[in-house]
C-alpha cells in the first residue's frame, strides 16, 4: 500500500478520509488516471482530491474529482460508499472537491473527467476509504459499548452489536473515530455481501427534470455582468482591426474586451451580449490557409497513407512475406469527416475576482487546467482560486479544454465586476475541437481455404495527443495512443503477421477528444473492413470473427451473446437485415448485431442489440443508459453529422446545417450486461465503436454496397 490511509484530520468533530490511489500497476490503460490532492488536506505527491467526511449529524459528503456529465457517476460513487460504509445511499452526499495546486505541474496529477475512468479507477479507491472509515468506527464503538470488535457490524448508518440489541449511529462516533489511527489495508465486504451492482435510481435525475439543477449558464452572482465571445471564422485567425461602435450601440452593452483568440461583447444581459457580439465589426488577417476546402483534407490524408514514412508500433511477422504468399489480398481504404462534439449548452465559464483570489463557475471536465489558465491570467498563485464545479449540459470530451476559463478571467479583470462569459453556437462549431478527420487503408491476405493469414493497416489523420498533451512529443518516439486506439491491442490474432502504421497529417483546426476518441473511426475501419474479408472469404462474418478470436473465451463470449441475442443466423422479419461487429475500448468488451431496413433508399434502424463485459457492474440501469446514449450517439454521427471546410472556414454554423439524428430515428436497444468478474471497465464510451460498423456492414447485407466513407448523408443506399 502507499501509506495515504494513515492520514487523519478532525475538523469540527467530524471524520475525514484521504482514499489512497490504486496500487502500482493497477491501471494500464493510457492516458493515466487522474490524480491529485484535495484541498485542506497535507498530503504529498501521490494522493487524491476525493475525501470521505463524515459529520456529526451522520451525513456522509464525499468530495470527488470527478464532473457529473449525465453519465451517473456520481450515483455510483455514493452507492459504493454507502455500501462499503454501511449506510443508507440517500445518507451519501456528493461534491466535487478543489483540485490541489501544489501537484498542479506533474503532468499525471491533474483533476479531470475522461476516459471512462469515472467508476473503474475510482471504485478501489473510494472502498478501501470506506473500509477505513468504518473499521475506525467499529473500533470507537467496540471502546463504547465494551464489546471486541468482532462481535460488531456496520448497517443502515448504526455500528450494532447483535447479540445485545445495541447499537450507536455513526455520529455519535465520529470524534472518538478520528481520533484513531486509520488502516493500512482494511478489510473489504466480501463480495457476496456487497449491495452494488443492482440498479438505483439516480438522484440528480428529479432536479434536472424539475429544471432545478444548475448548469454553468445557470450561475447567477450579484452584480455580475454577462459576455459573449466573438471569435474568427478562419482557423488560426487573428484579429487586424475592429469597430467597437456599432456593438456599444446596443442598449445593454457596455464594454468590448480583447481575449485571446477574439473579442468579447459584455452586457447586462446575455442577449444584449449576443446582439453586441454579432454588431461587432472585425477584420481578421489572411491565414495560409484561407483557401482550404474538405476536398484538400481528403487528399492530404488520402497522400499520407502512400508516404513511405510512419510510425510502426505493431509490425508482428514479415508481412510482406505474407502478402506475397497470400492466395488472395484484400484491400480497402476508408475514411471520416470532422465531426462537432455539438453539447447542448455551449462554452461557458463565470468568473469572479476579489483582490488576489478568484473564483470559477464552470460546467468543465478538467477543473486543474481551469485553476491553472486563470491564476495565469490573473498573476496570483493557484492556491487563490477556488473552483466550483457546476453540472454540464453534455461534455463528450469537449470540456477537457478549458480556453474559456481564461477568456473570462481577462474580461472580469477588465470591467472590475463578475462575468460570465459564454460563446455562441455559431463560434463552439466553427473552433474546431473537432474529432480528428482520418483515412485508414487495411489489407488482409488469406490463403486458399480463405484463413487470414495476414493484416495490415495505415491510420492517417490528425494527432489528439499533440493538441491534447504536447509535451510527450518531446520524446521523438512517443506514438500518439489515440491514433491506432483499439487496433494495437486488439484481441484478433491476425495469423503469421500484423503490421500497424500511423501517418501524422497536422492541418489547421484543433483535433480534440472526442466521445469513444480514436475508438470511434477504428471501429467504423476495422469492423467493416472484417465483413469485406469475411465476404471474400466466402464465410459467415460471425464465423471470420470467431476464428480470429478462437483463442479468447471472454471475448467470444461478448460477440456469441450479441449474436444470439440479435437473431444471428435466425431469418429476420421480411424486408429486415443485419449487420455485426464487435470491439474492446476502454477496458470493455462490446458486440453490436444491428437490424435495419431501407425503404426507397431511405435507412431505417429497427433495433440494436448491445452486449457489453465491463467487468464488475456498478448500477445496471447506468450501464443500459449509458450503451443506450452510445447507440444514439454514435448513429447521429454515421448517418448525418460532418463539418466541412470551405475557404479556411466550416460551413455548419448551427442545427440547421449540422444535422444530428431526430428522436423518430432512435432504434430500440436491448442491452445484455455480461458480469465476467473482471475487474471494472468504462461504460461512457465503449457502446460508440461498434454501432456504425454493425450497421454499415447491415447495409451491405441489404444492398450489396459497401460504405466506405461516413456519413451516410446523400450516399446511394438503393440495391446495387
Amino acid at each position: 500500500m502507499d501509506g495515504m490511509l494513515d492520514r487523519r484530520h478532525l475538523l469540527k468533530g467530524a471524520l475525514l478520509v484521504p482514499l489512497a490511489p490504486l496500487a502500482a500497476g493497477a491501471q494500464t490503460q493510457a492516458p493515466p488516471p487522474p490524480t491529485i490532492a484535495g484541498s485542506g488536506a497535507n498530503a504529498g505527491p501521490g494522493a487524491l482530491g476525493a475525501f470521505l467526511q463524515i459529520s456529526p449529524d451522520g451525513t456522509v459528503t464525499l468530495r470527488t474529482t470527478t464532473t457529473e456529465l449525465g453519465q451517473g457517476t456520481h450515483t455510483a460513487h455514493a452507492q459504493i460508499v454507502a455500501d462499503e460504509l454501511g449506510c443508507a445511499l440517500e445518507a451519501v452526499r456528493v461534491v466535487v472537491g478543489q483540485p490541489e495546486p501544489a501537484l498542479r505541474l506533474v503532468p499525471v496529477n491533474e483533476m479531470y473527467t475522461g476516459a471512462s475512468f469515472g467508476v473503474r479507477v475510482w471504485e478501489p479507491r473510494l472502498r478501501r476509504g470506506a473500509a477505513a472509515a468504518r473499521s475506525v468506527l467499529i473500533a470507537a464503538a467496540a471502546e463504547r459499548l465494551g464489546v471486541p470488535a468482532g462481535e460488531l457490524r456496520a448497517e443502515s448508518g448504526r455500528v450494532v452489536h447483535a447479540a445485545s440489541g445495541r447499537a450507536l449511529p455513526f455520529g455519535e462516533l465520529v470524534e472518538a473515530a478520528a481520533r484513531l489511527p486509520l488502516p493500512e489495508q482494511p478489510p473489504l465486504k466480501p463480495r457476496e455481501e456487497r449491495t452494488t451492482g443492482r440498479s438505483v435510481q439516480r438522484p440528480d435525475i428529479p432536479p434536472k427534470t424539475r429544471g432545478a439543477a444548475i448548469y454553468g449558464v445557470d450561475v447567477r452572482l450579484p452584480g455580475m455582468l454577462f459576455a459573449v465571445a466573438r471569435l474568427p471564422e478562419v482557423f488560426g485567425a487573428a484579429i487586424e482591426s475592429f469597430d467597437a461602435r456599432p456593438a456599444l450601440a446596443v442598449p445593454g452593452v457596455t464594454h468590448v474586451v480583447p481575449i485571446p483568440r477574439g473579442l468579447a461583447v459584455v452586457a447586462t444581459t446575455t442577449w444584449a451580449a449576443m446582439r453586441g457580439a454579432e454588431a461587432l465589426r472585425v477584420t481578421w488577417r489572411a491565414t495560409p490557409h484561407d483557401g482550404l476546402d474538405s476536398a484538400g483534407v481528403s487528399a492530404r490524408l488520402r497522400e499520407a497513407l502512400d508516404r513511405p514514412e510512419a510510425q510502426r508500433p505493431r509490425n508482428d511477422g514479415d508481412w510482406e512475406a505474407v502478402k506475397a504468399a497470400a492466395a488472395r489480398v484484400v484491400s480497402a481504404t476508408y475514411e471520416v469527416p470532422y465531426l462537432a462534439h455539438a453539447p447542448m449548452e455551449t462554452e461557458n465559464a463565470t468568473v469572479r475576482i476579489s483582490g488576489d483570489r478568484a473564483e470559477i463557475w464552470a460546467p468543465t471536465q478538467h477543473q486543474d487546467w481551469c485553476v491553472r489558465d486563470v491564476a495565469q491570467v490573473l498573476g496570483i498563485p493557484p492556491a487563490h482560486v477556488t473552483m466550483h464545479t457546476t453540472f454540464a449540459g453534455g461534455g463528450f470530451g469537449r470540456r477537457l479544454h478549458v480556453e474559456i476559463a481564461a477568456q473570462a478571467a481577462h474580461v472580469a479583470r477588465a470591467v472590475g465586476r463578475p462575468v460570465q462569459l459564454l460563446w455562441r453556437r455559431e463560434d463552439e462549431f466553427a473552433q474546431g475541437y473537432y474529432r480528428p478527420a482520418f483515412a485508414a487503408r487495411m489489407e488482409a491476405a488469406l490463403d486458399a481455404e480463405g484463413r487470414v493469414t495476414g493484416f495490415a493497416i495505415r491510420g492517417a489523420g490528425g494527432s489528439i495527443m499533440y493538441d491534447y498533451r504536447p509535451w510527450l512529443f518531446r520524446n521523438p518516439n512517443f506514438v500518439d495512443p489515440f491514433a491506432l486506439q483499439s487496433v494495437t491491442d486488439t484481441r484478433y490474432r491476425f495469423g503469421q503477421a500484423f503490421r500497424a502504421e500511423y501517418a501524422r497529417v497536422d492541418l489547421p483546426p484543433k483535433v480534440w477528444l472526442w466521445r469513444s476518441v480514436g475508438s470511434s473511426q477504428y471501429g467504423f475501419f476495422l469492423e467493416s473492413f472484417l465483413d469485406e474479408v469475411a465476404h471474400a472469404a466466402g464465410k459467415d462474418p460471425l464465423a471470420l470473427r470467431r476464428e480470429l478470436l478462437a483463442h479468447d473465451q471472454r471475448a467470444l463470449n461478448v460477440l456469441n451473446t450479441a449474436a444470439e441475442r440479435g437473431g444471428w443466423g435466425t431469418p429476420a422479419p421480411a424486408g429486415r437485415h443485419r449487420g455485426l461487429a464487435y470491439m474492446e475500448a476502454y477496458g470493455s468488451l462490446c458486440a453490436q448485431v444491428a437490424e435495419i431496413s431501407i425503404e426507397r433508399g431511405e435507412l431505417k434502424v429497427h433495433k440494436v442489440t448491445v452486449a457489453i463485459d465491463c467487468g464488475d457492474v456498478v448500477n445496471p440501469d447506468a450501464v443500459a443508459a449509458q450503451m443506450e446514449g452510445s447507440v444514439v450517439w454514435a448513429l447521429s454521427a454515421m448517418k448525418h453529422e460532418q463539418v466541412t471546410l470551405r475557404n479556411g472556414r466550416a460551413e455548419q454554423r448551427n442545427f440547421d446545417s449540422y444535422r444530428i439524428a431526430r428522436i423518430g430515428e432512435a432504434p430500440m436497444v436491448e442491452t445484455h450486461i455480461i458480469r465476467s468478474g473482471q475487474p471494472l471497465g468504462g461504460v461512457g464510451e465503449p457502446g460508440v465503436p461498434p454501432l456504425a460498423p454493425a450497421v454499415c456492414n447491415a447495409i451491405f447485407a441489404a444492398t450489396g454496397k459497401r460504405i466506405r466513407r461516413l456519413p451516410l448523408a446523400g450516399q446511394d443506399l438503393t440495391r446495387a
